[in-house]
């Protein structure tokens, strides 16, 4: 078989969207590949898009930003590594057909705050809350941070502690917006959150990249042939905990160019099972079939985003929203110089 050279379509500042070292020759021991076909082949949908049972999507997201890596000291020595940090969690509203303009929702509204501050520090080491106070008031007034321990200590065990804390944020922003918005279909980007054992239908995970893969290389010969809008068959990971079952499946949003890797334009998708997913299947694969009509809609072009199509424009926007809310980041860096300094 001779070896060809294919490009992936990222730009280089965003790695690469497919991690796996080597195909699986089988299945993973907890997937179930057969929940919906034994034999897999491509699934078009056959779905009138105007019977979609919900009245609006909501793309929801979350950005970290690292604005300085500080080192707790005593007199005499380095007690444990640190970082000044911000994150931001949001959501657009956006409508499945597409016949009205898409909105930012309002997270004071129901409770939640769409910026945070902290300060992580590591070795189990306590820190007091701090405020650093504006010389300006233009200067994005009052900057509010709060310590955050973890018990690790190498140096990026503070980057780690952010991601989990920003992670728990945006779970707790979809179980909000799940209870806030009747009739919505939540799409996570990202693995599907964990929203407990209570069942929760209506939050999808979206996931751009594959650094592990669950199925064998057969199953795979079949998603890297998928076209636009085609999908995968459901298959089902399983795991100790029944109640954190999830469905995944994949899907084609575009078709790739010939220079392109066979997997380019493909995404996973993500939907609860829990402990019985045989009672769930039918509904999530009508819900896949939405999907595949669905969400190459939203599929960024190339010259919209470095990681097209796989960034939906949704996510684009807010993803730019949420740098805004978290202020120049320049200026917050020379803030935390000028108040280091009178310590």
């Amino acid at each position: 078989m001779a070896l060809k050279l294919r490009l992936d379509p990222w730009a280089t500042e965003y790695n690469t969207s497919y991690f796996v070292e080597q195909n699986n020759e089988s299945t993973a021991e907890n997937v179930d590949t057969a929940i919906e076909m034994a034999d897999w082949q491509a699934i078009v949908a056959n779905l009138d898009i105007k019977n979609f049972p919900y009245e609006r999507l909501l793309f929801i997201d979350g950005s970290r930003r690292i604005e300085a890596r500080v080192l707790l000291e005593d007199e005499e020595q380095q007690v444990a590594f640190g970082a000044l940090a911000s994150y931001g969690i949001g959501a657009v509203d956006c409508c499945p057909h597409q016949s009205r303009v898409a909105k930012f929702v309002d997270l004071q509204a129901i409770g939640l705050n769409a910026t945070e501050r902290v300060c992580v520090v590591g070795r189990g080491q306590k820190y007091e809350d701090f405020d650093i106070l504006p010389r300006l008031t233009s200067q994005l007034g009052n900057l509010k941070y709060k310590t955050v321990s973890t018990a690790e200590q190498d140096v990026d065990a503070v980057v780690r502690e952010l991601q989990d804390i920003m992670l728990k944020a945006e779970h707790n922003l979809a179980a909000n917006l799940e209870s806030n918005f009747k009739n919505a279909l939540i799409i996570s980007d990202g693995p599907r959150p964990y929203m407990g054992k209570t069942p929760v239908k209506s939050v999808v995970g979206y996931v751009k990249t594959i650094h592990k893969m669950s199925i064998s290389k057969k199953e795979l010969t079949v998603v890297r042939e998928l076209e636009q809008g085609e999908r995968s068959p459901i298959y089902l990971i399983g795991g100790d905990d029944k109640s954190k079952q999830i469905f995944e499946w994949f899907l084609r949003l575009r078709d790739p160019n010939p220079w392109l890797f066979t997997l380019a334009g493909m995404v996973r998708l993500q939907a609860y099972a829990g402990s019985r997913p045989e009672e769930k299947l039918e509904e999530v694969k009508a819900l896949a079939d939405y999907l595949s009509l669905l969400l190459p809609k939203f599929a960024s072009q190339q010259h919209q985003d470095p990681r097209a199509p796989q960034q939906l424009l949704p996510v684009r926007g807010l993803e730019a929203e949420l740098r805004r809310n978290m202020g120049n980041p320049q200026i917050i860096r020379r803030r935390i110089t000028e108040h280091l300094s009178f310590l």
